[in-house]
């Protein structure tokens, strides 16, 4: 029972984090509850709770996807440089971006479980070719994209942002997609991959499907944020790729896999995201920011360490 309790209260930390930083914001600034600034909020940590919820099916598979930013960098480009001003052309753009996303996932999880090797080492390799695909279709930042794209993605229902609705779209299909036979597939080789092999679980099939949605959700993002910022940048990904990994931990979701889930992802980037306006609100200087997520990670790794270990030792008890 006072395993059962730890392991609970482990799993809560974010949302005690992230509910506390709102009270503390709102004490400091009261312009931080209304409707117009949760609206902003939501739009600013979109793009990065896409690229987490992707990044959190391939943790729990007990890999990582470093390809990600890449992914980012390329769509971003393609659709602010290609993508015309009418809905054909943003259509067929978008769908170009998002068969760049999937294609890349499919191609990591395809050479990680042909060749055995680590994913860190193929998802490292994939995001420099993606690097250099990016550069090539736009050498420097600017791009012309088209107001109807823009107004489409950031379309606010009253005071609520069109993000708003698709987080809690996100959260409603992982709640259904968990509990299939894929969504257990994952679980099981994150969990132990000789385990899921012996109970006939396709190791192939299940590690494809992570990373090819891992890629399809930061094509996603770069998609988004591209109506965000109105532009395109070579280097538009690169700094989403440790802070989407920092998202998923911090949400509860172990290094180690098979363990975890995208509710606590949201709310871990949603905890980032926040981190610098409450240092603002507190007069404390930016550059405390990087400080304060790196504590933050650590505790985080070390609470989920901490959790893996007590399920370990149940399970040795059982």
């Amino acid at each position: 029972m006072r395993k059962f309790v730890k392991e609970n209260w482990i799993a809560m930390i974010p949302y005690v984090m992230f509910v506390i930083m709102v009270i503390v914001m709102g004490a400091l600034n009261t312009n931080t509850l209304s409707l117009r600034y949760i609206a902003n909020k939501s739009d600013a940590a979109f793009s990065l709770i896409l690229v987490a919820a992707g990044q959190t099916l391939v943790l729990l598979t007990g890999g990582f996807d470093l390809s990600v930013g890449g992914v980012i960098c390329i769509t971003n480009c393609l659709a602010a440089s290609r993508m015309q001003d009418s809905v054909g052309s943003m259509l067929l753009w978008a769908g170009i971006c998002l068969a760049v996303g999937v294609g890349t996932g499919l191609f990591n999880g395809y050479v990680i479980e042909r060749t055995k090797l680590q994913p860190f080492i193929v998802t490292l390799a994939t995001q420099y070719v993606c690097y250099g695909i990016a550069l090539f279709i736009m050498k420097v930042d600017g791009g012309n994209v088209p107001a109807a794209y823009i107004n489409a993605l950031l379309h606010r229902f009253g005071p609520l942002p069109l993000s708003m609705f698709l987080i809690v779209l996100l959260v409603a299909a992982w709640m259904i997609f968990k509990n299939t036979k894929p969504g257990l597939h994952i679980y099981a080789i994150g969990s132990s991959e000789g385990a899921a092999r012996l109970n006939g679980i396709s190791i192939m099939k299940t590690r494809l499907l992570a990373y090819g949605l891992s890629g399809a959700f930061a094509a996603l993002a770069g998609l988004f944020r591209t109506a965000q910022v109105a532009s395109g940048s070579p280097t538009a990904g690169a700094d989403f790729v440790m802070i989407s990994i920092s998202a998923a931990v911090i949400g509860g979701t172990a290094l180690s896999g098979g363990s975890g889930g995208m509710v606590g992802t949201v709310v871990g980037a949603l905890v980032l995201r926040t981190i610098g306006d409450l240092l603002v609100f507190m007069k404390v200087s930016s550059y405390w920011s990087s400080l304060v997520q790196g504590v933050l990670l650590i505790l985080a790794v070390a609470a989920s360490s901490y959790g893996t270990l007590l399920k370990r030792r149940g399970g040795g008890a059982a």
